[in-house]
């Protein structure tokens, strides 16, 4: 599968709180980001 790079701007909180979640699941930044939207998409989308 190709990837692509999203980029977005936040708050310095936001990005903390996501740090945290990454660190306390051990995932990256961005696999604990990729993990929310994939989530969001799943009970939006069925």
């Amino acid at each position: 599968m190709e990837t692509t790079t999203i980029t977005f701007r936040t708050t310095e909180d936001v990005k903390q709180k996501l740090d945290n979640l990454a660190l306390e699941e051990n995932r990256t930044l961005s696999n604990m980001i990729e993990t929310i939207v994939l989530n969001y998409l799943k009970q939006k989308l069925c």
